[in-house]
C-alpha cells in the first residue's frame, strides 16, 4: 500500500482530517511514500532526500507516544470488525484477513522496545546529519564531509544502507497505511452540489467523523478548502488564475463527490 494516487487522469482527491491522530498518520503516509520513491532513485540527490524523509520521520516518532497511539487504534479497528461479523452480507474471508493483519501489527508494535526510530537515532552518522537538517544548507559538503563521502559511493551500495535504514520502521509504515486504508474504505460517494462555491453540512452527532474527501474532474481549475469538526464541515471551491494572484471563491455552483470517512 502507498499514500493515494492523486494522479488520477479522471480526478483529483482532497483530503481534510479532521482530528490530530489522522493528521499525524497522512504526515507519515505523505514520508514514508517520498522515501519510497528516493530509496530507488540512484543519484546523490535521490539518496539526500532518503535522507532529510527519514529525519522528518524520525521528528514524528518523537512528538509523543506514537506506538500507543497506533496500537489502540489498531486494536479498537479490530474490536469493531469483529461486530461486524454477524451482519449478513458481510464477506467473513475478507473481514478475517483484516482483523488477522490488525492483530499481526499489534504485536509486531508491541514487540518493539523504547521508542519508535531508537535503533536509527543510535546511528553516529545518521545522528550526525540530523542535528544539521534544520539548518538551512546545513548539510553541504564542507559542513559533513563524512556525509559527502556516503553520497559519492557507488549508488547500490548507498542502497543497501537506505534499505536497511527504513526497514527497521516497516511495522509503523505498514501499521499507518492499513488504518488509513481501511478508513478511506469507509465511505460511501456522494454527489454534491456548492451553491455559489460553498458547501455547508452538518454532522451526525453519533459519528465521530475522521477524514473528509473532495473528488474533483482532473480538467477543473478549482480546489477545496475544507474545515471541519465532528459536527460540522464547511467546504470552499476556490479558483486562482496564475500564482501571483490571490485565490478567490468559486461565484459558480460546484459538482463534487463527497466522502466522510468513519471507523
Amino acid at each position: 500500500m502507498a499514500e493515494p494516487d492523486h494522479s488520477d487522469s479522471r480526478v483529483v482527491t482532497f483530503e481534510q482530517p479532521l482530528n490530530e491522530r489522522i493528521r499525524t498518520l497522512m504526515r507519515l503516509e505523505h514520508l514514508f511514500a517520498q522515501g519510497r520513491f528516493a530509496v530507488a532513485g540512484e543519484t546523490p540527490w535521490h539518496s539526500r532526500l532518503a535522507v532529510t524523509t527519514l529525519a522528518e520521520i524520525l521528528d514524528i516518532f518523537g512528538r509523543g507516544d506514537l506506538k500507543t497511539e497506533l496500537i489502540k487504534e489498531l486494536k479498537r479497528v479490530t474490536e469493531l470488525l469483529a461486530r461486524l461479523e454477524e451482519r449478513p452480507g458481510v464477506d467473513t474471508d475478507r473481514l478475517h484477513h483484516v482483523m488477522q493483519r490488525c492483530e499481526t501489527l499489534t504485536e509486531r508494535l508491541g514487540a518493539h522496545t523504547g521508542q519508535l526510530g531508537a535503533v536509527l537515532r543510535q546511528d553516529d552518522l545518521l545522528g550526525n546529519i540530523m542535528q544539521r537538517t534544520g539548518i538551512a544548507g546545513g548539510t553541504c559538503a564542507f559542513d559533513l564531509p563524512r556525509y559527502h563521502r556516503w553520497l559519492c559511493r557507488p549508488a547500490d551500495a548507498r542502497q543497501q544502507d537506505l534499505e536497511a535504514w527504513y526497514s527497521s520502521i516497516d511495522t509503523v509504515r505498514d501499521a499507518t497505511e492499513t488504518i488509513l486504508e481501511l478508513l478511506r474504505d469507509s465511505a460511501v460517494p456522494t454527489e454534491c452540489t456548492a451553491a455559489n462555491g460553498i458547501y455547508q453540512r452538518n454532522l451526525d452527532r453519533n459519528m465521530a467523523y475522521q477524514l473528509v474527501r473532495v473528488d474533483l474532474p482532473a480538467d477543473s481549475r478549482r480546489f477545496p478548502e475544507i474545515s471541519g469538526t465532528k459536527m460540522f464541515v464547511t467546504i470552499r471551491f476556490m479558483e486562482q488564475n496564475s500564482t501571483v494572484d490571490r485565490p478567490g471563491q468559486a461565484n459558480e455552483d460546484v459538482d463534487f463527490i463527497l466522502q466522510l470517512c468513519v471507523l
